[in-house]
């Protein structure tokens, strides 16, 4: 019976190793698909022994410090897990405002997102991505060392991410950049607020729960899970232990769950036993912690009306004693809200994308930053800014293709501060008029520290700021008059943030005892206060002189609340700064390392630089691959293709076989687009076996045989761009065919051998609001498709066709219900007269109609019913259920003239434990409004997503 069990389980594994094979393939072949850059861009290199560095001609200095950083590290990188990573690719990236990298294989490369955030930890940005990528790239090299077959990425990249979960990939690359560094994620309370929360307060959530997520209860990312688990496994276990681990499960990839195989076999203890190891481990520790520092318990201003995990961001005091801040959680998209003295909200208005939650507030003037797109290349990116008067209600866009970010406020409201960041990576504190957007000023920044976060004194003479750089965190203070500046205090790597005045004083966050809370440094006398005392967390301070009120956010288990308390100077002690009782749990692994920051000391080179040639370097064949699709006739269609991506995205190619069930024959395709300007032009070559039945009598029907060679062209023109809280995807595109048919078997009479270049013309416009983790629709949404197909008199045969596709979003009756309508037309003429280019009614599959389909109405009515965060073993973890309700018509004339209605009844799941996919899997159950059709018809949905 254990046999069996394992063969099952073994099947279903190969069943998702394919599944993530060929999803990767039906997205150009590339595990990472986010766009193009501008094509403006001048491309040149660093080739050093180990690494290739490729960058834009404007960004040649951080590149070649860049280049310098990755030489250092390689062989700290690789001391746990011992390998000889092979030379990469690495591509920085310095037109996006996001802050990121990723490691992937198909094609083989690294990028790295060079603007720093503004909510980074101590450190300097780029210094830190690197640890953390290379450490991605050891484990991605010793997974595939010994292999030296070409050609396998995109199998090797699947197998790496079914072999190790990925929470142990990135807690992994985290316990890097923590103990390679004074810095890392590892080490910032902030970090660990949401595990030490929970934990504390009791919540016993399953391993399942922490790794898989969470629409019911405040789950982070499985980074933290990762650092957590791994950390325990490398302290407890060894780091001999832990690299026999990986390699037997990299060895074994063929069996049931390998890693945690591993685990335990080297262990005794399977990962869910090693997660509860950790909590419990943990547990004990921030237990002793708390009864240490004697926490206070904090009043929250906001009043929940659920246990829905929600953050109130940045409390702001308005008249009348309310409070603004901006509200985000599960349940709710960014939206500024009003907060009255009773702590009743009222919503003002949602705000569109932010890179990290940003606003101020003085005089009645709202201003905020928001992440835009280029409409065309996703690579180029800009921060925003934005502003909203309370009174007049007026809304305006302050500024174009910028990227400026946390803007401040001028007491008086007229002059907004914000920290601006060139191509360059410069970076400068920029003065802007609010009303109209005019640059005023900008403030200098010789020592070039990544600057965060300014805030104006009372007087607006003079700003405070976060500056960050490798030696870890500084305030500094901007004299508007004498244009000076001045380092407030030493660096050091102590998390801390948004600093304000009081008086001449400075409140920021900080964590001197362990957990962040609230100071007050005095910079005459280096006195450093701490103001705040509570358990899990306080940040984001604001202070009202007037009332010598203190406003900030203090966390629990359910997101961030607003508190406040009177700031009385006397009151407060003066802080021991070396007395921090944080829980550094990776600090035993830096002996086992280099025993110190890594990047104390960097051997910086000047390295030599040529040009990159893109046209070049266009064909890069990494990948052959497995392939499965379905045709027209839900036939099924298996083969291999080769793939080829060339490392900047601008051109995709394949070439491949494939057998189509159908017709018992093969097929060979070649397809290939190219993305580097502004139009996505695109090729494909298909040479396949048809088949069909000719009729000969009024009741004989012969058997029709041929190949045919077919053509497509095609040219779009797409565009993605933001406005407010809705993003709108729109494009036009033409494409035509060139079709020739041969060796045909029961050639009739008229048998068309030639179809020569039917042209399609087609335009899109989508515009739908932004959704929260609970909303599977969006609010409001508007999509339209528009498509015409004509042959050209040149054919032996004429016909056309018309088709318009639509669907649009309502609110349902309650908080995450979704009303949808989608209605569509066609209207064919010659040979396209019974085609069906448009979405059918449910059920359509079991009945026949008398007449072709002119148009369809298609409503649905979908709900969550419950959000269970059920287990069920290894073998599947329930999110949420959801039902739903439909109604759909064909050839409508009356809303009475139903062709079938029913109800859905479908779950959110992961399966076997592994993050992606993710299935909506359920079922349809249909009721054909026709007599001569037996109902209920019940059909299976599957769909997943990655």
């Amino acid at each position: 019976m254990r046999q069996l069990q394992t063969q099952k389980l073994l099947l279903i594994r190969i069943l998702i190793l394919i599944i993530s094979t060929l999803s990767l393939t039906t997205a150009k072949a590339q595990v990472f698909n986010f766009g193009q850059n501008p094509p403006s861009i001048k491309w040149q290199q660093i080739d050093t022994k180990n690494y290739k560095v490729l960058f834009p001609s404007d960004f040649e200095k951080e590149a070649q410090r860049v280049a310098s950083v990755l030489e250092h590290l390689y062989n700290y990188e690789k001391k746990s897990l011992p390998t000889h990573p092979r030379k990469i690719t690495i591509i920085l990236q310095n037109r996006p405002v996001e802050s990121n990298g990723f490691v992937t294989l198909a094609p083989r490369h690294s990028e790295f997102y060079a603007t720093p955030p503004q909510d980074m930890e101590p450190t300097d940005w780029l210094n830190s991505l690197a640890i953390h990528e290379l450490r991605h790239v050891v484990q991605i090299d010793k997974t595939s060392e010994g292999i030296n077959i070409p050609l396998i990425e995109q199998i090797q990249f699947a197998v790496f991410g079914t072999v190790f979960p990925i929470w142990f990939i990135e807690g992994d690359a985290v316990i890097t950049e923590t103990v390679l560094s004074n810095s890392g994620r590892g080490r910032l309370p902030n970090w660990e607020k949401e595990y030490r929360a929970n934990t504390l307060s009791g919540e016993n959530y399953s391993y399942s729960k922490y790794y898989l997520g969470s629409m019911k209860d405040n789950i982070p990312d499985y980074y933290r899970l990762g650092y957590f688990m791994t950390t325990k496994l490398r302290r407890d276990a060894g780091d001999t232990i832990y690299n026999a681990i990986f390699c037997r499960a990299k060895n074994k990839p063929y069996i049931p769950w390998p890693f945690s195989n591993a685990v335990n076999h080297f262990t005794g203890m399977s990962t869910q036993q090693l997660y509860k190891a950790t909590i419990a481990d943990l547990k004990g520790r921030w237990q002793n912690q708390l009864e240490k520092l004697s926490c206070d318990s904090v009043h929250s201003i906001n009043k929940r009306i659920n246990n829905v995990p929600t953050d109130y961001f940045l409390p702001k005091p308005s008249g009348n004693g309310s409070i603004i801040c901006i509200k985000k959680g599960l349940g709710d998209v960014s939206a500024f809200v009003q907060i009255d003295p009773n702590g009743k909200e009222k919503r003002l208005f949602k705000i569109g994308l932010q890179l990290s939650p940003n606003f101020d507030l003085k005089n009645d003037v709202l201003v905020w930053d928001e992440e835009h797109f280029d409409p065309r290349f996703q690579y180029q990116t800009y921060s925003v800014l934005l502003s909203y008067n309370l009174k007049t209600k007026e809304y305006k866009q302050l500024s174009n293709h910028s990227r400026l970010f946390s803007p401040t406020l001028s007491y008086d409201g007229k002059t907004i501060a914000c920290v601006n960041i060139d191509h360059a990576n410069n970076f400068s504190i920029l003065l802007i008029d609010s009303q109209t957007g005019q640059h005023l000023d900008s403030i200098a920044n010789p020592e070039n520290y990544i600057l965060q976060t300014p805030s104006f004194n009372k007087t607006g003479d003079a700003l405070v700021a976060s500056v960050s750089s490798n030696n870890g965190r500084s305030f500094i203070r901007y004299d508007l008059k004498t244009r000076n500046s001045t380092l407030l205090m030493p660096f050091s790597f102590k998390e801390s943030q948004r600093p304000c005045f009081v008086g001449n004083k400075i409140l920021f966050s900080s964590v001197y005892n362990g957990i962040d809370n609230i100071y007050l440094f005095d910079p005459s006398n280096n006195d450093l206060k701490q103001v705040t005392n509570v358990g899990f967390g306080a940040y984001n301070p604001t202070y009202v002189d007037s009332s010598e009120q203190l406003f900030f956010n203090n966390f629990n288990k359910k997101g961030l609340d607003i508190a406040s308390s009177k700031l009385n100077e006397n009151a407060l002690k003066r802080t021991d700064i070396r007395k921090n009782n944080f829980i550094d749990f990776s600090a035993p692994l830096v002996s086992r390392e280099s025993g110190h920051s890594v990047l104390d000391t960097i051997p910086l080179s000047t390295h030599p630089t040529k040009k990159y040639n893109e046209w070049s370097h266009l064909f890069n064949f990494h990948s052959i691959s497995p392939w499965i699709s379905r045709g027209n006739d839900d036939n099924l269609i298996a083969g291999l293709r080769l793939q080829s991506n060339n490392l900047l995205n601008t051109m995709s190619l394949y070439t491949g076989y494939d057998y189509d069930q159908s017709v018992n024959a093969g097929q060979y395709s070649v397809g290939l687009e190219f993305k580097k300007y502004f139009p996505v032009f695109s090729f494909s070559l298909l040479n396949r076996e048809r088949s069909g039945l000719i009729q000969s009598s009024a009741t004989t029907y012969i058997p029709i045989n041929f190949r045919e060679n077919k053509i497509e062209l095609g040219v779009l023109v797409p565009f993605l761009f933001t406005n407010r809280n809705y993003v709108y995807n729109t494009g036009m595109g033409l494409s035509t065919t060139y079709t020739s048919r041969y060796n045909v078997i029961n050639e009739p009479k008229n048998f068309v051998s030639t179809i020569r270049f039917p042209l399609t013309t087609s335009y899109y416009f989508n515009r739908n609001s932004l959704r929260s983790v609970r909303d599977f629709a969006p609010h409001w949404g508007q999509n339209i498709a528009v498509a015409y197909k004509f042959l050209p008199d040149n054919n032996d045969y004429s016909g056309n066709i018309f088709t318009f596709e639509s669907s649009f979003f309502f609110p349902g009756l309650a908080k995450h219900h979704s009303f949808i309508t989608s209605f569509n037309y066609e209207h064919g003429a010659g040979i396209y007269r019974n085609e069906i280019d448009i979405p059918e009614a449910s059920g359509a599959g079991s009945f026949l109609r008398t007449e072709p389909l002119k148009n369809s109405l298609l409503i649905r009515y979908r709900l969550p019913l419950f959000y269970p965060d059920w287990e069920l073993g290894r073998f599947a973890y329930i999110k949420r259920v959801r039902g739903g309700l439909f109604t759909d018509y064909e050839n409508i004339t009356s809303l009475r003239d139903v062709t079938s209605y029913g109800l859905e009844l479908r779950a959110d799941c992961n399966l076997l434990r592994y993050y992606l996919p993710v299935f909506d899997i359920g079922t349809k159950m249909i009721f054909i409004n026709d007599n001569r059709y037996k109902s209920p018809i019940f059909e299976l949905i599957l769909n997943f997503s990655l």
